[in-house]
């Protein structure tokens, strides 16, 4: 893993899945000879619905990897670096689907600007209809649609806590924590229904998602599209920095950051 060391933030999906989710990853090593130095590396994550793809290191090491090894019809390829990007791209051809410029961005504690005007919620199990009914009526373009017993195992994780802002019995706003390491731990899914944005909530769920992500891991990052003007001032606002602008490349299907 000294490879995935040299940038802990960048790397944090290669380190948490080598950590947590190795039985369930493929990893492939480029070695060059007679050394058997580690030229790069390609982690692959078998979703239900598509593969997640991260290639790390050399640009010869990445185009041997990817040359290897059987791309899925369906794939993202995320946090790359535009070199790393210019070598998927090149490899998928015309099965590249749309490409999207992103930043990575972290909070310390020193940065952090908490700022919470509604009352938000630590979702737990009893929360799983309304969380359920959410995911299916709100985020439909994700894919989800998972099962009530999904979602309860979902909120039972304590490691990846999900915080939310509940009106008239239903989710309006929602941020959460979708993975940590001893280095950062990411929030994500930072969404509010379309008729009550403007009104702060997002910073509210922000706020409250990242307060956690630094109690877990000391620093907390997230993702977010470099033309989503609104949310980079929100997150700006709560106090997230740029720690690298990246690419975010799709293959057979549209899954935008």
């Amino acid at each position: 893993m000294e490879l995935a060391r040299e940038d802990p933030i960048l790397n944090a999906f290669i380190i948490y899945d080598w950590l947590e989710l190795r039985d369930r990853c493929r990893f492939y090593l480029a070695l060059r000879a007679p050394l058997e130095r580690l030229e790069a590396l390609c982690l692959i994550y078998p979703g239900e619905r598509f593969h997640t793809l991260i290639p790390r290191g050399s640009t010869e090491g990445i185009r041997a990897l990817l040359a290897e090894v059987e791309l899925p019809e369906k794939a993202v390829f995320p946090v790359l670096k535009p070199e790393e990007a210019d070598i998927v791209l090149e490899v998928l051809g015309q099965r590249a689907g749309p490409i999207y410029d992103a930043l990575l961005m972290t909070c310390s504690p020193d940065d952090f600007r908490p700022r919470i005007a509604h009352d938000v919620v630590r979702l737990g199990p009893e929360h799983a209809e309304i969380f359920r009914r959410f995911l299916i009526e709100e985020r439909s373009e994700r894919g989800h649609r998972p099962t009530l017993e999904q979602v309860r195992r979902r909120l039972r994780d304590e490691k990846r806590p999900v915080f939310a802002i509940i009106e008239g019995g239903r989710i309006v706003s929602l941020a959460l924590i979708f993975l940590s390491t001893q280095d950062v731990a990411f929030v994500g899914d930072v969404y509010t229904i379309p008729g009550l944005r403007s009104r702060g909530l997002a910073t509210s769920t922000t706020s409250r998602a990242t307060e956690e992500a630094i109690k877990i891991s000391g620093l907390a990052a997230l993702i977010v599209r470099a033309d989503n003007a609104p949310a980079i001032r929100v997150y700006e606002k709560v106090g997230y920095k740029l720690h690298k602008r990246i690419k975010w490349v799709c293959a057979g299907f549209d899954y935008p950051p």
